[in-house]
């Protein structure tokens, strides 16, 4: 099940202003609720500064070179969905976040733009709800299973121009679900991605959420995630980042429910003088919580990949477990990295808290014993990057998200696609 935006043509912008925000509302013909909720959120984001490089999630990102005066996109095309009837008829909403609003206006209302986000992101949270013109809505009810993977492709112009989708996934208790985000766009102007994702795991939900990032080599990507993961759900998020000049995201996963399981897993591949920085929080609230990060990254040329990521565990969180896990592949003497692995823990009664990280170049003993099995250096390389990457793959349980971000990786390592896949199904 597809659905695509492919934004070719775009209307010309406007500046990203209160009259901007307005003019949005205007032109859908919102109702007034939207174009109230629209306007508190353009008052939060004017009263929240832009990060001044002291806070320690922004200490290794500059906003300098940002293209803050880039056009809105104010207008896209409404994409096609492909939509099972029968989920349609269980009560499954899936679609773009305007085409809702009209068909679904209780449930948008009742579910979007109501919970907040970590405060070193709360400026992009805010403009996001306030400056969307596109996102996907998915809504999945109470004890219903789609068995197959949804795929949602979003193809940016070229051009200097600012568009903040705002995605929002809901999942209800029992409910079980798969979805794949792709985001491309062509190598050119600067361009401000600043897309946001709020999900939320009701009791007892399964839920796969993958992120695909492929923009061109002048765009900023500048986003939040906030994933909930409610009492007995399970939730596994991927967040594959290949292209964007600059990269900036703030992960929130609130471990809100008793029993709850979250996997984070990330993949950056990046080359050039590409810059990639998360953060994240995994915040276990309530008790006999699970939650596990890892992040791997491999860096050619002057790439640099910056991860800050804490782990907190509440006062009455009694008997969670967690773990985070970042490792970098240096595979060039210019590229560089910097994990910064935090615990903040309340209370003594835990099964496991822990972090590693490492930054290094392929260990000379695996790239000997490589080429003594009669390959190339290179072909030494690509071998030892492939297994790198797959120990985060092969948690992939979706061959859709596993082809589509193997695919997106394999011009970055110089492996071909088939090697890739042959490798990911041999494992």
């Amino acid at each position: 099940m597809t659905t695509g935006t492919d934004i070719a043509a775009p209307p010309r912008g406007s500046a990203l202003d209160a009259g901007a925000i307005a003019a949005i509302s205007e032109r859908q013909d919102e109702p007034d609720w939207l174009r109230d909720l629209r306007g508190h959120w353009w008052r939060r984001v004017e009263g929240t500064p832009w990060p001044t490089g002291q806070e320690e999630e922004w200490r290794r990102t500059s906003l300098e070179g940002l293209p803050r005066d880039a056009d809105l996109l104010t207008e896209a095309p409404l994409p096609a969905h492909d939509l099972d009837p029968r989920l349609a008829e269980a009560g499954v909403v899936f679609g773009d976040l305007r085409d809702v609003v009209g068909s679904h206006p209780d449930l948008v209302r009742r579910l979007v733009g109501q919970r907040q986000t970590l405060s070193a992101h709360a400026r992009s949270w805010a403009l996001a709800h306030a400056a969307w013109t596109g996102g996907t809505f998915l809504y999945v009810p109470a004890g219903v299973s789609i068995d197959t993977t949804l795929f949602v492709h979003n193809q940016l112009p070229d051009g200097e121009l600012a568009w903040f989708p705002l995605t929002v996934v809901v999942a209800e208790e029992g409910s079980d679900v798969s979805l794949l985000e792709e985001v491309s766009g062509p190598d050119g102007n600067a361009a401000w991605y600043g897309g946001v994702l709020d999900l939320v795991a009701g009791p007892g939900a399964r839920v796969r959420y993958a992120n695909l990032q492929r923009l061109g080599e002048g765009a900023w990507n500048i986003g939040a995630k906030r994933v909930e993961v409610g009492q007995d759900a399970e939730v596994t998020t991927l967040d594959a980042q290949v292209g964007s000049s600059v990269t900036k995201v703030g992960l929130d996963v609130r471990m809100a429910g008793k029993g709850g399981t979250s996997r984070l897993l990330g993949l950056l591949a990046a080359g050039g003088k590409q810059h990639i920085d998360i953060d994240s929080v995994q915040d276990l609230i309530a008790s006999h919580t699970t939650s596990d990060l890892l992040y791997l990254s491999a860096l050619y040329d002057e790439a640099r990949a910056a991860f800050y990521g804490v782990t907190r565990v509440e006062r009455e969180a009694k008997g969670t477990s967690s773990y985070q896990e970042c490792r970098n592949l240096l595979l060039s003497p210019n590229a560089g990295a910097e994990p910064i692995p935090v615990l903040e823990i309340e209370t003594n009664d835990i099964l496991r808290c822990g972090h590693g990280a490492t930054a290094g170049a392929i260990d000379p003993v695996q790239r000997f014993y490589a080429q003594t099995r009669g390959l190339t250096a290179d072909e030494a390389e690509r071998m030892i990057v492939r297994g790198f990457f797959e120990q985060v793959v092969s948690q992939v349980n979706s061959e859709t998200i596993r082809q589509r971000v193997l695919s997106a990786l394999a011009p970055r390592i110089g492996a071909s696609e088939d090697d890739l896949l042959t490798g990911a199904v041999a494992a």
